[in-house]
């Protein structure tokens, strides 16, 4: 027996917490664990049997011959190269009625074609003959300017996959200005159970960011008045934040006008505005780096949490990754309407960073697949520093996208600055947050 490369231990003024990020086990512990780790560094057995099965049960010890960085990349490699579901990100147009300056897309005019689309359906034929389950996010552009394929193509993709008998999901990333109650309603008799859906601030913020391409007049009050529509529907939308300099001081402020909305229910997440492409290149100035956003995000899940929205789970509590992302999965695409295949959503329309075409599935060049093996192949496993890193399960190296930008260089997660902080969090909120009584190691 031999104690785990992942533990992580964090003192308090009256009490010692431990944390193991391959299981992601927390726990309080007394001078007791501090004893039997000091017994198994020196005899590699624990005397007292009970301690000894409860710290194996959370990870943070291990048998003698447990190589845990192997498993950690058996487990990576396992998730990265699984054929069992096929997960599509659907562009039907890269269209957009809003013009938000941080977007990384090249917005563009048109609709995917029948040819593409037929393309995209005998693709997913496939995947249910090969007993795949299939997942689709419709995407854009802005996905809801084109319902009509939306619509068309679901009702393709969910006959093929009953007809196996094979499980579909479906989820759509919207602006949320077009929505009414009849559009709500046609989503959901197509399985399309979740929408995400951003709100950038109080209203005078949000409509400096979420602006009509054409026309004038805010969107603020539209899309809160579609989010209510959305969760009295029972579709429960996801809101998201978009967080840097421009709007960090007044998120509080939104958070306690979802309140007074009656949008408890509603999950809410941030997210950390980046200068990924060309197309937004001129907002990098008023972003966060990412420990300044590690820090703000803490302060921001705690304010939700205070104000009665859900804060218990990821991204406030870490959760075991196997692969990062679509962008490292042999089985997940994003696909635009010119039929153009990419593995990462920031790529989308740039046609030099596709991986292939659903118009000739196969027949990728060398460049195309030299792209795809970057992605499939980029690995933290490459790199000393997420080798010796204590939390490297949970944060698998970051994002490949930014990995690959870098030279390959990895660019370190929020958890390497705030992981402290939010275990912190839940142990002082542990009973409020919903969670029963467990005893300590």
């Amino acid at each position: 027996m031999k104690e785990s490369r992942y533990n992580l231990i964090l003192d308090g003024s009256s009490h010692r917490l431990a944390f193991n990020a391959m299981t992601c086990a927390f726990a309080e512990v007394d001078e007791s664990f501090f004893e039997a780790l000091e017994e198994v560094r020196k005899t590699g057995h624990i005397t007292n049997n009970e301690l000894g099965k409860q710290m194996r049960y959370g990870g943070f010890v291990v048998d003698d011959d447990s190589d845990e960085l192997s498993l950690l990349r058996m487990r990576s490699w396992q998730a990265k190269f699984s054929e069992g579901s096929l997960g599509l990100t659907i562009a039907p147009t890269l269209a957009c009625n809003f013009a938000c300056p941080y977007c990384y897309e090249q917005a563009r005019d048109g609709m995917m074609t029948k040819e593409v689309q037929d393309c995209i359906i005998h693709m997913v034929e496939g995947a249910t003959r090969r007993r795949q389950s299939v997942h689709i996010t419709w995407y854009g552009g802005e996905p809801l300017l084109a319902l009509p394929i939306i619509l068309e193509m679901s009702q393709s993709m969910i006959a093929l996959c009953e007809s196996q008998n094979v499980p579909y999901s479906a989820y759509m990333i919207s602006n949320g200005f077009l929505l009414n109650e009849k559009k709500i309603q046609d989503l959901k008799a197509v399985r399309i159970s979740g929408m995400q859906i951003t709100v950038d601030g109080p209203r005078d913020i949000h409509d400096k960011r979420r602006i009509l391409k054409h026309g004038p007049g805010g969107t603020f009050d539209r899309i809160i008045k579609n989010i209510c529509c959305l969760l009295n529907s029972g579709l429960v939308p996801d809101i998201r934040i978009n967080v840097d300099k421009t709007n960090g001081a007044r998120l509080e402020e939104l958070i306690v006008y979802f309140k007074e909305q009656g949008l408890e229910k509603c999950h809410i997440s941030f997210g950390h505005v980046n200068a990924f492409t060309e197309a937004c290149a001129d907002i990098e100035g008023s972003c966060f780096s990412v420990e300044d956003y590690a820090a703000k995000s803490i302060t921001y899940q705690r304010f939700l949490f205070e104000n009665g929205f859900p804060a218990s789970d990821y991204p406030l509590y870490p959760g075991i990754k196997r692969n990062y992302c679509c962008a490292d999965s042999i089985g997940s695409y994003v696909v635009d309407p010119d039929g153009r295949m990419y593995k990462c959503w920031n790529d989308i329309g740039n046609a030099s960073r596709s991986v292939g075409s659903v118009l000739d599935l196969g027949e990728a060049s060398d460049a195309q697949q030299s792209l795809l093996s970057s992605y499939l192949l980029w690995s933290p496993f490459d790199h000393e520093k997420c080798l010796s890193c204590e939390i490297l399960p949970i944060c698998m190296g970051g994002c490949p996208y930014n990995g690959i930008r870098h030279s390959g260089e990895p660019e370190c997660e929020k958890w390497k600055y705030n992981i402290g902080d939010a275990l912190r969090f839940i142990y002082t909120n542990y009973e409020r947050l919903g969670h029963g009584d467990e005893s300590e190691p």
